[in-house]
């Protein structure tokens, strides 16, 4: 009896294996092996390959590389106020600004909903590709997106983020 397709999700990419081989998604990146269980574990070392790859060159543990910002906006449904608060931040001088001022770019009248949902998009983004993150709160979550500034009250947004919504064409 012919074995059945497994179809799994592993450290955010989808996995299609069958007897002749495997498909990692998003990268539809093919891989072989003599057997499903051959491919399926092929699969997964090429996918923990990349993963190490890029955390030797992350700049610290809770930033991103282009494309690992590349990969998670890509991949992770963007809410029009999602782009909206990036865009923003991307068009700032020096890529600064408040609380407030990412609330207003999204239409919202107070800082408090920039920072859940700036936070929520950063919790996403740290998830898909496995950001290192120091708590567990919105102000730690956006950090995978930016540095907060105390004496300017300022999110500063991280340079590869930057690079990443320019390849993507989100700015």
């Amino acid at each position: 009896m012919a074995e059945k397709r497994i179809d799994i999700q592993y450290r955010g990419h989808r996995i299609i294996a069958n007897l002749g081989g495997a498909m990692v998604y998003p990268e539809k990146h093919p891989i072989d092996g003599s057997s499903q269980g051959e491919s399926l574990a092929n699969a997964k070392a090429f996918i923990d390959a990349k993963y190490n790859e890029r955390q030797k060159k992350r700049t610290a543990p809770h930033i991103g590389t282009v494309d690992d910002y590349a990969e998670a906006l890509a991949a992770l449904k963007l809410g029009a106020h999602e782009r909206a608060m990036l865009s923003a931040h991307y068009r700032a001088e020096g890529r600064r600004l408040t609380a407030t001022q990412l609330a207003e770019s999204a239409g919202w009248d107070g800082f408090s909903s920039a920072n859940s949902h700036y936070g929520r998009l950063g919790k996403r983004v740290a998830e898909h590709v496995e950001l290192d993150l120091k708590g567990r709160d919105d102000e730690a979550w956006t950090q995978a997106l930016a540095e907060f500034d105390e004496d300017t009250r300022q999110w500063t947004m991280h340079d590869d983020l930057a690079k990443a919504l320019l390849r993507l064409n989100i700015v």
